[in-house]
């Protein structure tokens, strides 16, 4: 629908996450004996999860060699070398079979016969090599898209943060893209569009992000051009798709009428853009097509009426004065009483017979009638038509050939004005380049623009994108929730990857020598944040991504290679995989992949299995993660994990606060340094209605399973046993021996200097503290 054509080779665990992102309407597939999806077909709409439909297609369209001839034909070429794409690459297969899958289905007859023409090698459906291209015109060549020019959000991670759509509803209401939007700030169909892109595929490239910064921050400074360029996007039409209806030749009178509003903006756009140091390079892009572009919407404005009809079947797009011809038949048809007045005025005078009339019928057409009495007046020269019962009707040539020309005057001006409208097509046809450029530089700085208005009416701030690992937010604020909220919103700091400054470590200089944590485990109670907290760190980050500034009072934003989450419970029984199973095989594609450059969003795991093996698993991952260095927030109820920070130089603890009060909790949202050892879940269980009886009975409960321990002395007396262990070895998580006030008295006690009375004392006071 806009052209865009681009090819990749991914695995089918990869092609999952990018149909995920491209969200397609429809897969071609190579066409089976029994007409149904291969298996590895079957199994790509599995990880896709569908929502498009999937069609099969003749096998001998994917073949090397009929691919070549197609993609040679199409773009009228020789070699292929030009875009890059070598004769034997494996993807040229699956890109003819969906050029000669469009052609079928969007060009027209003529079209489709210059591809379908047999030959002696095919059948008769197989295309045979030509020279000539088909009215894809608009089609760009294809190109290869790299995956690692971006950053990688694979589909659970798509899902989780409520990118496109909220999870629950599956609307774009309450998504990142449906606030963005909601506010109007995106003004053409081309920046909408273009703003899911980059939501999707955020940018990889330190220049390419900065570059866009610099055009948010001019748009920020100069309000008046910010506002301007508004304006004229308002007059910009979806270009993109109204350039592919007209190369395909589906295009509507009001598309052109569109189109010709759109182009009369491009030296308008190109003067807004000059002298802007930050908009230098999208200047030069549409300063160079501005006028053909101009000169084209000069004449499609000209030749057509500035309210069209709906189809040009009904006739009355061009303007009167467009075309001699085309007055010619709108005058027969306008002017017919005119001309038959003045023509019975006339035949009056010639014949003499005052009370002869012209008329007309639809079923006889065009006549002279005289009364009975006055037939016999006729001139020679006149054609009796039809008798009645006290009048007489004729006809003349010049009446004759003035009937042929007003009753297909109709006729003729319809056709006419679909041979102007073809000829405006072309037209059109002849600047899909310049078009395309006006398409994307609209389309950028549509969503730019956007960037800009956010920025202001929202307090966003720009982040400092840098090469290094870190992730520093000041204040920061979930983009979402920050603009359903407002003030209510508490916003919070996250610091990973940067040295962080130990009181108790300083030394007489003032300096510290901790190391920079790399993974942060929050633990606080149900509904305290945590997982807001975690979610709009990846936000803010997805958006210093994109070149957009961020709803923080400062940030620092390493780049990253890939945004993991594991957030939430979901199956897929049809698969074969209930909930813990699916939130296994999500963290076990975390583990093998996420890198130093990766950022990693974890919100419970283990909780889906029994408490020592979702806590042995918790343990486990932690650590691994920890070593990989990779940036980490892991939200986590399981309070013994936050020991991980005394035996980890690069873990830090970060607790959600809250206030008790009268056996009731405040939620403070707020996350500091340190653990807690308390989840509060009976407090929330009574908030969300749970009945009386059963929140009491709950603590009674609670009660008689709690085990009377010191967390703190338990925790160093950890700390200290994991230190005395060398660096090869690794102890045992739940066998670990703890040390005892009892064991210290019987290692401090000479036993030979012991009388056997004192024996029996040291006994019984070990026993009374053994209890």
């Amino acid at each position: 629908s806009t052209g865009s054509f681009w090819l990749t080779t991914l695995t089918v665990e990869a092609l999952g996450d990018e149909l995920a992102r491209i969200g397609p309407r429809e897969l071609l597939y190579v066409e089976t004996a029994n007409r149904q999806p291969p298996p590895r077909v079957a199994q790509l709409l599995q990880v896709a999860g569908g929502g498009f439909s999937v069609t099969p297609r003749p096998a001998w369209q994917f073949r090397p060699q009929e691919a070549l001839e197609t993609l040679r034909r199409q773009f009228g070429v020789k070699s292929l070398a030009g875009f890059g794409l070598a004769d034997d690459d494996p993807a040229l297969g699956v890109a003819a079979a969906i050029v000669s899958y469009l052609v079928e289905t969007q060009c027209a007859g003529e079209d489709r016969e210059k591809l379908t023409t047999t030959s002696s090698g095919h059948s008769a459906t197989a295309p045979a090599a030509s020279s000539q291209t088909t009215s894809l015109s608009h089609l760009q060549p294809p190109r290869r898209f790299q995956r690692e020019d971006h950053l990688v959000i694979d589909q659970t991670s798509l899902r989780s943060l409520e990118i496109e759509r909220t999870i629950r509803g599956n609307a774009s209401d309450g998504s990142l893209l449906g606030v963005m939007l909601a506010g109007g700030d995106c003004r053409t169909s081309m920046g909408k569009r273009l703003l899911r892109n980059w939501l999707c595929y955020p940018l990889n490239n330190l220049p390419a992000i900065r570059a866009r910064q610099r055009v948010v921050g001019a748009l920020i400074e100069d309000t008046r051009l910010l506002d301007d360029l508004r304006e004229l996007l308002d007059e910009v039409q979806d270009v993109e798709r109204i350039a592919a209806r007209v190369s395909v030749g589906r295009a509507l009178p009001r598309d052109v009428t569109a189109l010709g509003r759109s182009c009369d903006q491009a030296q308008k756009l190109a003067a807004l853009l000059d002298q802007r140091p930050a908009m230098a390079e999208h200047h030069a892009a549409i300063a160079e097509v501005a006028q053909p572009l101009a000169q084209l919407g000069k004449t499609l404005l000209a030749a057509c009426v500035d309210e069209p009809p709906s189809h040009l079947r009904e006739g009355g797009l061009f303007r009167d004065g467009f075309d001699a011809q085309l007055d010619e038949y709108r005058g027969l048809q306008r002017d017919s009483q005119t001309w038959l007045s003045q023509y019975q005025q006339e035949l009056i005078a010639n014949t003499g017979i005052a009370n002869l009339k012209v008329g007309f019928n639809r079923v006889f057409g065009y006549y002279i009638e005289l009364t009975a009495t006055q037939r016999d007046k006729a001139p020679d020269d006149w054609t009796r038509k039809q008798t009645l019962k006290n009048a007489e009707r004729f006809i003349t040539q010049a009446l004759k050939e003035y009937e042929v020309k007003v009753l297909s005057a109709g006729e003729r001006a319809k056709a006419r004005e679909q041979e102007l409208f073809v000829e405006l097509c072309g037209l059109v046809c002849g600047q899909l380049p310049a078009l395309r450029t006006l398409a994307g530089i609209a389309a950028t700085m549509d969503v730019l623009c956007c960037f800009a208005r956010r920025a202001v009416r929202c307090r966003y701030v720009k982040p400092e994108v840098v090469q290094e690992p870190v992730l520093r937010i000041e204040a920061g604020r979930h983009p979402v929730l920050d603009v359903i909220l407002g003030d209510q919103f508490v916003p919070n700091d996250v610091e990973l990857g940067a040295a962080t400054v130990d009181e108790s470590a300083k030394d007489d200089t003032g300096g510290a020598s901790v190391s920079p944590a790399t993974l942060a485990l929050i633990t606080g109670p149900n509904m305290a944040g945590k997982s807001t907290f975690i979610r709009q760190a990846a936000l803010i980050t997805l958006l210093a991504h994109t070149g957009s500034y961020v709803p923080a009072t400062a940030a620092t934003i390493g780049l990253c290679d890939r945004i993991f989450t594991r957030i939430g419970a979901s199956d897929e029984l049809h698969a074969g995989a209930s909930t813990f199973m699916v939130e296994m095989t999500e963290t076990a594609n975390i583990c093998h992949h996420a890198t130093e450059r990766s950022l990693v969003i974890l919100d419970e795991i283990g909780r889906g299995t029994s408490t020592l093996d979702g806590l042995s698993l918790a343990w486990a991952i932690a650590e691994h993660l920890a070593l990989r260095r990779a940036r980490t927030l892991f939200a986590t109820h399981y309070h013994e994990v936050t020991q991980l920070a005394q035996t980890h130089d690069n873990i830090a603890n970060l607790h959600v606060t809250v206030r008790e009060w009268a056996d009731q909790i405040v939620f403070l949202h707020r996350v500091l340094p340190g653990s807690t050892d308390r989840s509060y879940g009976i407090h929330v269980a009574r908030i969300a209605g749970l009945p009386g009886e059963v929140v009491s009975r709950a603590n009674q409960l609670l009660g008689q399973l709690s085990v009377n321990h010191e967390i703190s002395t338990t925790g160093q007396r950890v700390a200290q046993a994991a230190a005395k262990v060398e660096a090869n070895e690794q102890m045992s998580l739940f066998t670990r021996f703890l040390e005892h006030p009892a064991l210290d008295r019987i290692r401090e006690t000479d036993l030979d200097a012991l009388s056997p009375m004192a024996a029996f004392d040291l006994l019984r006071q070990v026993k009374r503290d053994m209890q």
